[in-house]
């Protein structure tokens, strides 16, 4: 999965960073009423879209976000990691009965379903299925949100600009920085100034995470300490290592991220971690990870799950 990231935005990064904002102009009706608006795309073309759509396609990673700004998609692709033919825990109580599962967003899209939905607007990704852009097109209006998935805050504020909903976007990023200072107050006296780490285990390597998804939380919302030693991140905020790298790290603390068949417990390396040693593991499950890290619900949902692992663990 990493391996296939790296590839992708190292060949996509510059292409996408200038298209951060859509240049529109409107359009009015023989009753002088809008009814569509003209955008530059971020590929640089201009396409129609209706003003006030009526069957949205997301197919990029970001339902969560069009719910809170009150825009309820028939058809999303942010299926569950765990289980691609449910919805993430999330959204999967939020959205009628009959919304198409287009499956997860960072693999490919059965375009006979998205047909099938029958669209008046298809939101796509940056990074995956860009290679389905012209037969979209050929659907429905396509705009391509220029962040990548784990750019949250910026497909977020991208999207409240296209749809004009940004008081929706401020009133709920109040409340989630409220719910952060809340969290720190809870947790400060208890990590002080201990360092901290983020590591997920693959079959034959690991991930440490320095600035997007979890680590983004525990380092910018959290405000923790970085552990020296963690290497610099490539552009989607982690570093492939191996487990001996891990004895330069050796964190006061440490989020793992595991699945079942990559134990990390019956290695030596990890007996003598520092955070291992004083019970100071914190583990969620890869699923967790990619169900709740790279959205807003998602973030809101791991605040609370991490900031409780943290604090049930030192509770006295």
């Amino acid at each position: 999965m990493k391996k296939m990231l790296v590839l992708a935005i190292a060949c996509m990064m510059f292409v996408m960073s200038a298209c951060s904002s859509t240049k529109t102009t409107g359009e009015k009706g023989e009753d002088g009423q809008a009814t569509f608006k003209v955008i530059e795309n971020a590929r640089g073309d201009k396409i129609k879209l209706p003003l006030h759509p009526k069957r949205i396609a997301d197919l990029s990673g970001s339902t969560e976000e069009l719910l809170l700004l009150g825009i309820k998609p028939i058809a999303s692709a942010n299926a569950d990691y765990g289980i691609r033919e449910a919805f993430t825990p999330t959204i999967k109580d939020k959205l009628d009965p009959d919304t198409i599962n287009l499956g997860w967003y960072a693999e490919p899209i059965n375009i006979e379903l998205v047909i099938s939905a029958e669209p008046d607007l298809i939101i796509l990704g940056t990074l995956f299925n860009e290679d389905l852009y012209e037969q979209l097109s050929q659907i429905a209006p396509t705009v391509v949100v220029p962040h990548p998935y784990y750019a949250w805050r910026e497909r977020f504020a991208f999207l409240a600009d296209l749809f004009g909903k940004k008081d929706a976007m401020d009133k709920w990023l109040a409340e989630y920085e409220q719910k952060v200072v809340g969290w720190k107050e809870k947790l400060s006296p208890i990590i002080q100034d201990e360092s901290f780490a983020m590591i997920e285990t693959y079959p034959n390597n690991l991930v440490a995470y320095s600035s997007t998804g979890s680590a983004e939380l525990i380092y910018k919302d959290f405000g923790f300490k970085r552990t020296e030693g963690i290497p610099e991140p490539d552009h989607w905020g982690g570093r492939e290592m191996s487990l001996e790298g891990l004895t330069s790290i050796n964190p006061d603390h440490l989020l793992l991220m595991e699945n079942s068949e990559n134990k990390m417990s019956d290695s030596k390396v990890w007996s003598n971690l520092k955070a291992v040693q004083k019970d100071n593991v914190y583990q969620i499950t890869n699923i967790d990870n990619y169900n709740y890290s790279y959205t807003a619900m998602g973030r809101m949902h791991l605040l609370d799950m991490i900031g409780s692992l943290i604090l049930e663990k030192h509770k006295k």
